[in-house]
């Protein structure tokens, strides 16, 4: 996988990784792609949109 770019909320901190997975969650503008990764940093799980499914 391609290296991401997530932003940690708690530290306000961005942070590059390729450790993520590609999960599908069902918006109100149809279903959509996000990358989740766990911050280095806390540990916390961040999302990243990658757009519309297709």
């Amino acid at each position: 996988m391609k290296k991401l770019k997530f932003y940690d909320p708690r530290l306000k901190e961005p942070f590059e990784t390729d450790q993520y997975e590609v999960v599908e969650k069902q918006t109100a503008r149809g279903p959509m792609l996000f990358a989740v990764a766990k911050s280095p940093y806390t540990g916390v799980k961040t999302y990243r949109l990658l757009g519309k499914k297709k």
